[in-house]
């Protein structure tokens, strides 16, 4: 199968979006609240409030056929309508660096709101993410970053989730930083320039290993362990981090914490090692990798995305991943 998309990521692609577009889509995620741009290909339809869900905007790219709703809150209506664009611009991009696969898909949902506690309908079953706005209907700072560039990366685990995939942490976040950075380079290069900077600095001043194969992976809490020890053993550690008390012991759910230390610093190594494996073998190789690898629902383990990666690669990814 991989091979199959590898042919069809050469020699299939959709075509990339003019610049033409690129400029008037920037332009668009730019745009004060009060505008209502349009860009070629992008519809904008409003759908009244009902069930008692809120108004949106159905936001969709007639190219790729992709669609997202925009929900907003009345205040938030300016707002919303001020970045609509931006979003159908946001998916025809990712649906061209995601090699094209995806037609028709649908993408996660936003809503522009001024309450920090805003929480959907229960009968709401579409994933929505919160682009903060001021209670004038404003957008604000975080709002702005929130649509111009966490959005796009959100928009990517949309696309690996597509059939139900989970693969590895650090896979998850380092393919969404790779493609995102590209569609935020287009559409706000200077914020997009000053994330990485952030991701650059977090990982220069990291002080301990990034371990990216162990990124999320489950881990006993440690008052798990002490609970079940005696007095002596539990001075022994605290004595020597290191020391490992025999067992048996017995662990709940309760129990099991995931490993999430060092995190800002493991985006940017997870964004590395797409980056790398870039420059050595190219874009579209990387990205059938990525597209075969979700293509089916389930667990994809880390075991089965080193064995890909040599398939496709000829190389071991452990030292990438330390």
């Amino acid at each position: 199968m991989f091979f199959d998309l590898l042919g069809f990521a050469l020699f299939g692609q959709p075509a990339a979006p003019s610049a033409g577009f690129n400029a008037a889509a920037r332009a668009a995620c730019a745009a004060p609240v009060g505008a209502r741009p349009r860009l070629p290909g992008i519809t904008i339809e409003a759908v009244a409030a009902g069930g008692g869900d809120l108004p949106h905007l159905r936001i969709t790219d007639r190219d790729s056929g992709g669609s997202m709703n925009a929900y907003y809150d009345p205040s938030a209506e300016r707002a919303a309508w001020a970045r609509a664009a931006c979003l159908g611009a946001q998916i025809r991009l990712l649906h061209a660096e995601t090699g094209g696969v995806w037609r028709n898909g649908r993408w996660f949902s936003v809503v522009f709101t001024p309450r920090a506690d805003y929480i959907p309908p229960r009968s709401v079953s579409e994933k929505r993410w919160s682009i903060a706005t001021a209670p004038d209907g404003m957008l604000t700072t975080a709002g702005q970053h929130m649509t111009v560039v966490v959005m796009p990366h959100e928009q990517v685990h949309g696309f690996q989730q597509r059939t139900g995939a989970q693969t590895p942490r650090w896979f998850h976040e380092g393919h969404a930083e790779w493609i995102s950075r590209k569609v935020v380079a287009i559409l706000a290069p200077a914020a997009g320039q000053a994330d990485a900077l952030e991701g650059a600095r977090a990982l220069r001043d990291s002080t301990g290993p990034v371990a990216l194969a162990g990124w999320g992976g489950m881990q006993v809490k440690p008052e798990a362990i002490l609970r079940q020890v005696s007095a002596e053993e539990r001075e022994k550690i605290k004595a020597d981090p290191h020391y490992t008390p025999a067992g048996p012991f017995s662990f709940g759910p309760g129990d099991m914490i995931s490993d999430e230390s060092n995190t800002p610093a493991r985006y940017e190594a997870a964004w590395r090692v797409f980056a790398s494996l870039e420059a050595a073998h190219g874009a579209a190789r990387v990205e059938a990798w990525a597209i075969d690898l979700t293509a089916a629902g389930g667990s994809v383990t880390g075991a089965r995305v080193q064995e890909t990666a040599a398939a496709a690669f000829g190389e071991d990814l452990s030292n990438r991943l330390r």
